[in-house]
């Protein structure tokens, strides 16, 4: 098990009741969310309260944690939304079908991922017009922003 697994199934003890400064984010997130939003994937879901949210706009949600412990408490958090399926998974080693999601999520994840090569993934599992939100950490050494990363169409 990482030391980032262990970490972070130590953290999804905690209350859902406490204040989460990622969360504080999820309206604006969700007004991003494609009109016609049937396939949403969420990377790093943690506890699934975002999953949470976008199950009220989205018919299928595909919600993925490395930790074992978050997708358990994601799951007796979630009973009364059948649309979300949580699996526990590394998105670098999970394979994503092409074109398959409307919208992709993730939140204070990227930073812990191969940039480019997370960024090229998610982007190819994209439908055509899909939308990739992202809230993370920005750190400038990582230099995600640069032109080679992008498609000629940008997602954003």
């Amino acid at each position: 098990m990482s030391s980032v697994e262990r970490d972070f199934d130590r953290l999804a003890q905690l209350s859902e009741q406490g204040w989460n400064g990622n969360n504080h984010y999820h309206k604006f997130l969700l007004r991003q969310l494609p009109a016609d939003c049937n396939d949403v994937l969420e990377i790093g879901c943690g506890t699934g309260a975002f999953s949470r949210a976008v199950a009220g706009r989205a018919q299928r949600v595909l919600a993925i944690d490395l930790s074992s412990e978050m997708i358990r408490v994601a799951q007796s958090r979630s009973r009364q939304f059948p649309q979300i399926e949580f699996k526990i998974g590394d998105v670098m080693s999970r394979d994503l079908p092409p074109a398959a999601f409307d919208c992709i999520a993730t939140i204070a994840t990227l930073h812990h991922l191969p940039a480019d090569a997370v960024l090229l993934k998610l982007r190819n599992a994209l439908r055509p017009g899909g939308v990739l939100l992202v809230l993370d950490l920005y750190q400038p050494e990582k230099n995600l922003w640069r032109p080679a990363v992008w498609p000629t169409r940008s997602l954003i």
